[in-house]
């Protein structure tokens, strides 16, 4: 059978059959990066809307209880000045004491509910921590496909 080729190792790059060639491995290196990096890229979307939204129904809650208590107050106020007023015979004197209290317990509210929202976490943690276990597994594939080529 002098017609007959024979295929070596040294003709097909070193490369036996059924395993892939360096090209190959590059090829499917890079396809699963850019499926990684798609993945990386829908999760942190998904975490920072999940984050931004918490963060804004926080804010939304602040502000309808702001509403509601300012309408409370406004009627307490009244009746609290009218009663102070009948006390000290001076309603301008009790509507000047009553409104430095009130100003000053809700400049408190607002400023420990202002530092809630500072405490919000909006960056998005588990995206972040896959993004590095990606960054070691693509340097293992990286040494191991370096290892391959050099034996």
């Amino acid at each position: 059978m002098a017609d007959e080729i024979r295929v070596t190792p040294a003709a097909t790059g070193g490369v036996s059959a059924g395993e892939p060639s360096l090209g190959e491995l590059f090829k499917q290196l890079a396809e699963d990066s850019a499926t990684l990096v798609r993945q990386e890229v829908a999760l942190a979307k998904v975490e920072m809307s999940r984050n931004i939204k918490s963060a804004a129904q926080s804010a939304a809650m602040v502000a309808v209880g702001g509403m509601i208590a300012f309408l409370g107050v406004l009627v307490l106020l009244a009746g609290i000045v009218i009663l102070l007023g009948d006390a000290l015979d001076n309603y301008w004197l009790a509507a000047l004491i009553v409104g430095l209290v009130f100003l000053a317990i809700g400049g408190l509210l607002a400023m420990s509910n202002l530092n809630k929202l500072k405490t919000e976490e909006l960056a998005p943690e588990r995206t972040l921590q896959t993004l590095q276990e990606d960054k070691q597994w693509i340097q293992t594939e990286i040494k191991q496909v370096k290892t391959d080529l050099t034996t």
